[in-house]
């Protein structure tokens, strides 16, 4: 519940007040990543008091927290669900529930390329806008893979349970 608050702060408190001064979402939001032109004009669009304000509180203080609260709750989900279908800890697929931390590094590692990128304006270079763009595309694609094994899971689950409720009791065979 918590990763949840903080996602809806940001999107109704941060993101609206940088999006709107950006003239488009926010670096953090770009599930697809962002040109080099497009991150110059991005940052050219900023100025003093919304580099600041994304600064803080969206990128050293939500978006600090919300990585690894969703990591937490996304871990959480899969580990339930791998136990409940009887998952076998020995298989490579039971690690899974490492995919959202893996995210959350990446998310941090963003964070910190965005970070150089609004601070430093004038001295932006393109391997950092790149870097940048490569970790929030693949912020984006590990959360979604995330989200998948959750809903694979989440049927193989039901299914087991269908399955478990639908079988007929067998008789005794008398001798």
């Amino acid at each position: 519940m918590l990763a949840h608050l903080i996602l809806f702060l940001m999107m109704v408190f941060t993101f609206p007040r940088i999006n709107a001064k950006i003239g488009t979402q926010a670096f953090d939001l770009k599930t697809f990543g962002y040109s080099q032109e497009e991150a110059t004009l991005m940052i050219q669009n900023l100025d003093q008091s919304t580099i600041d304000f994304y600064v803080f509180p969206q990128l050293l203080l939500l978006d600090i927290l919300y990585p690894i609260l969703l990591a937490l709750f996304l871990s959480t989900l899969i580990i339930r669900l791998s136990n409940l279908i009887l998952v076998n800890p020995n298989r490579i697929y039971s690690n899974l529930f490492m995919l959202p931390f893996i995210a959350m590094l990446i998310d941090y590692l963003e964070n910190v390329m965005i970070l150089v990128m609004i601070t430093n304006p004038t001295e932006v270079s393109s391997g950092v806008i790149k870097a940048a763009s490569i970790f929030t595309q693949m912020k984006g694609a590990l959360t979604t893979i995330s989200w998948v094994v959750i809903l694979i899971l989440f049927v193989i689950w039901l299914n087991k349970r269908w399955r478990d409720k639908n079988v007929l009791p067998t008789k005794p065979k008398l001798h």
